[in-house]
């Protein structure tokens, strides 16, 4: 056993690590944007110090849509890492 899908595993591994799985599942639960928010952006810091930028930016754009959701002003910082990442256009 080896190569790519075992060391994703290991990367993906901080994430269930520190709980932070669990915290999501249950903020979903409990239906709180304002919380998936915060648990998303955290999750895309811990993928972007691993190495992962795609999974980092895939955890950003659902931290900014649960800000959007929750009329949060982290929305607009949430926006610019977007943009400066290139998944988002200024319009």
């Amino acid at each position: 056993m080896g190569g790519a899908a075992d060391a994703s595993r290991r990367r993906c591994g901080t994430l269930m690590d520190s709980g932070l799985d669990d915290r999501l599942l249950a903020a979903h639960a409990a239906g709180q944007p304002s919380l998936l928010a915060g648990l998303y952006a955290e999750a895309a810091d811990l993928a972007e110090a691993a190495g992962e930028p795609v999974r980092s930016d895939f955890y950003l754009t659902h931290a900014w849509v649960f800000a959007l959701e929750a009329d949060l002003p982290e929305a607009k910082e949430l926006r610019a890492r977007l943009i400066a990442r290139g998944r988002e256009c200024e319009r």
